[in-house]
């Protein structure tokens, strides 16, 4: 996947509006953007955190993370059940990747015959 995990430094004015789309008890100063499934608001601490270990826990999603200073979102609200949508995107394609590996593996293991074309061959049926 080409996709980076993103961690935002979050304008005053995106702050401030972040903060009153995810409640008032919220004092998010970042965000961390994870391509199409989601972004999370927060604290610099909590986003760091979240930042650090996605980019390396989820390898099949992401090639690792960046820092931005200027975003822009089409949304300041955070993402319902984020770690749940990156897990299950994660595990269909590592499935997917598993199940490629075995296939390739069972098509090198499928015996290839040889055509005998001698005149043994021809007369005991051997070719068919």
């Amino acid at each position: 996947m080409v996709d980076k995990v993103k961690l935002i430094k979050l304008s005053p004015e995106q702050a401030s509006l972040a903060k009153a789309a995810n409640g008032k008890r919220n004092q998010p100063t970042h965000a961390v953007v994870c391509s199409n499934y989601g972004q999370l608001f927060g604290t610099e601490k909590q986003c760091r955190k979240y930042y650090s270990a996605w980019s390396n826990i989820f390898p099949h999603l992401f090639s690792g993370g960046e820092e931005l200073d200027v975003f822009e979102f089409t949304s300041l609200t955070t993402t319902q059940d984020l770690v749940k949508k990156l897990i299950d995107a994660h595990d269909q394609f590592a499935q997917e990747k598993i199940m490629g590996e075995i296939n390739n593996v069972r098509s090198l293991a499928q015996p290839k015959f040889k055509k005998e074309k001698g005149f043994w061959a021809k007369l005991f049926g051997a070719s068919k």
